[in-house]
This record gives C-alpha cells, structure tokens and sequence, in this order.
C-alpha cells in the first residue's frame, strides 16, 4: 500500500524464500569495495576475503541469471546493518 500511496517511497518486503549469508569461518571483517568483482562459491571451505565470499546455497546458480541483484545479510534497511551488501549484476 505504501507505494501505492507515495509513489516516490521505495518499499523493502520480507519475502519467502533463499536467504544468503557469507560463510566467513575466521570471524573477521571483510570490506567490499564500490565496483570491484566479487566471485560467489558455495564451497564453505574457502577462506572468504573481499574478492571471494562463500555462502551458505548451493542452489545459487540455479536461482539467478545474469543481470540479477543478490543481497547478502540481513537488515541492510535499517542503516544500522553493517554485515549486509547489495551485489548487482
């Protein structure tokens, strides 16, 4: 309804389905850069890095095409979420 109401508002849903997380077993930080290249595996036992990020669905590349979105974490709407990104195209 909201966007309906106020066309200019952007609305986030919490919808079913796959939600992705980065399997980062060594517990520390990792910074994204704007416009870098990061590869996504679903192999957990890769140390994950800011050009590598294991994730916890090995459905992934059967539930995504070229061109598609990916967000990673939880919570990026709230600007208090740290541990989230955006991945486009």
């Amino acid at each position: 309804m909201a966007s309906i109401l106020e066309p200019s508002k952007d609305v986030m849903l919490d919808t079913a389905g796959p939600e992705l997380q980065v399997v980062n077993k060594s517990e520390q930080a990792i910074s994204l850069k704007e416009d870098a290249t990061v590869v996504l595996t679903s192999d957990e036992g890769l140390e994950a890095f800011s050009k590598l990020l294991p994730i916890n669905f090995d459905g992934l590349p059967k539930a995504v095409k070229k061109g598609d979105t990916i967000f990673i974490g939880q919570y990026l709407f709230t600007g208090s979420e740290t541990t989230s990104a955006w991945l486009p195209r």
